[in-house]
C-alpha cells in the first residue's frame, strides 16, 4: 500500500529539511503579498516604518515571554507591568523632574514584580497561572490607583521625541529592541544560564539531578521577563510622553501567541528567540494590514485567537507524531 501511494503521489518533500522552521516565514511572505495586492500602501516606506515602530515595544515583551516559556512557565502579568512601570516612572518624573530617576524607578518596578513572580513560582511551587494572573490584576489595579485612573503626562518634550527619532532610516526604538534581542539571544545560546533555562524547561527533574538549581533558574527567568516588561513600559513612555494605567492591554497574550506561533513548546525547553520575533512581527503586520484595508481593529483579536489555537494544535500534533 505504501508503495502504491508513492507511485500515485511521486512528489515528496526533500529529506533533511526542517519544514517546521519555514512555516512562519512562508506565512509571513504570503500575508504580506496579500495585503500588498489589496492595498499598495502596505509596502510603502512610511507604513513599514510604522510597523517597525509598533512592533518594537511588543518585541521586547515577547523576548521576556520567550525566556519564561523556555524555562517551563509563562507570564500573564507582562502587560500590567508595562502599565505600572510607565505610571510609576511618570509619577517620579512629575515629583522630581528627573527623567533618569523616573526611568530607573520604572524598570525597577518591572524587576521587583519579576522577582516576586519568580520566587513564588520557583521556591513556593505555586502555579505560574495563579501567580502571574494575580500579578496581572494587582499590577493593573495599582497602576489605576497610583494614577488616579488617568494618564500622567509628565515627561519633557525631548524625551517624547525619542519615540519618533530614526537612525539609518529605522526608528530608534526598533534599534533598541534589536539590541536587546542580540543580548538575550547571546545569553540563551552562549552562557550556562541559557543552557540551564533550556534544561529546566525540558525536564526539571533531570536538570535538578544534573546539579541545576531549578528554583533559582526560574527566578532569574521571571526576573528577566519583568525587567524587559519594565523597559517596554519606558519605551512606551517615550512614544506617548507619559504613563497610562490602561497601557499594555493584552500585550502578554500577543507575546505568548508570538512565541507559540514561532514554534516554541508550551511545556518548555524548546524554541528559538528569532522565531518568536518573527511571530510577533507577523501578528503586527496582520493588525496593520487589516487597518490599511479598512477592516475594524477589533478583528485583530479574533485573528490572534484563531492563530494561537491553530499554532498550539499544530504543536500538539507534531509532538504526537514525534
Amino acid at each position: 500500500m505504501a508503495e502504491q501511494t508513492r507511485q500515485r503521489f511521486p512528489i515528496s518533500l526533500p529529506r533533511g529539511v526542517n519544514w517546521g522552521e519555514w512555516i512562519v516565514p512562508l506565512v509571513f511572505v504570503v500575508i504580506a503579498l496579500v495585503f500588498t495586492i489589496m492595498d499598495p500602501r502596505f509596502m510603502s516606506a512610511t507604513n513599514i516604518g510604522n510597523v517597525l515602530n509598533q512592533v518594537s515595544i511588543l518585541a521586547v515583551v515577547t523576548i521576556g515571554a520567550t525566556v519564561v516559556i523556555l524555562a517551563g512557565g509563562f507570564d500573564l502579568s507582562a502587560g500590567a507591568v508595562v502599565a505600572l512601570a510607565g505610571v510609576c516612572a511618570a509619577l517620579v518624573v512629575e515629583s522630581t523632574g528627573n527623567v533618569g530617576l523616573g526611568l530607573t524607578a520604572g524598570i525597577g518596578v518591572g524587576v521587583l514584580v519579576g522577582i516576586l513572580n519568580g520566587a513564588a513560582i520557583g521556591y513556593l511551587k505555586i502555579s505560574p497561572l495563579i501567580v502571574t494572573l494575580g500579578a496581572l490584576n494587582a499590577g493593573r489595579g495599582l497602576a489605576l490607583v497610583a494614577a488616579d485612573g488617568a494618564a500622567v503626562y509628565s515627561f519633557p518634550s525631548w524625551f517624547s521625541e525619542i519615540g519618533t527619532l530614526r537612525f539609518l532610516g529605522l526608528p530608534v526604538l526598533t534599534w533598541f529592541a534589536f539590541a536587546l534581542f542580540l543580548v538575550i539571544a547571546g545569553v540563551l545560546r552562549h552562557t550556562t544560564l541559557g543552557l540551564d533555562i533550556y534544561a529546566v524547561g525540558g525536564n526539571p527533574r533531570a536538570a535538578r539531578l544534573s546539579g541545576v538549581d531549578v528554583a533559582r533558574t526560574r527566578l532569574i527567568a521571571f526576573t528577566i521577563s519583568g525587567a524587559l516588561a519594565g523597559i517596554a513600559g519606558m519605551m512606551l513612555c517615550a512614544r506617548t510622553g507619559g504613563g497610562e494605567p490602561t497601557a499594555g492591554y493584552l500585550y502578554e497574550l500577543e507575546a505568548i501567541a508570538a512565541v507559540v506561533l514561532g514554534g516554541a513548546a508550551l511545556a518548555g525547553g524548546e524554541g528559538k528567540l528569532w522565531r518568536s520575533m518573527l511571530g510577533i512581527l507577523l501578528l503586527t503586520i496582520i493588525g496593520n494590514g487589516l487597518n490599511i484595508v479598512g477592516v475594524h481593529a477589533h478583528w485583530k483579536g479574533v485573528f490572534i485567537g484563531v492563530i494561537l489555537v491553530v499554532a498550539a494544535a499544530i504543536d500538539a500534533a507534531r509532538r504526537r507524531h514525534d
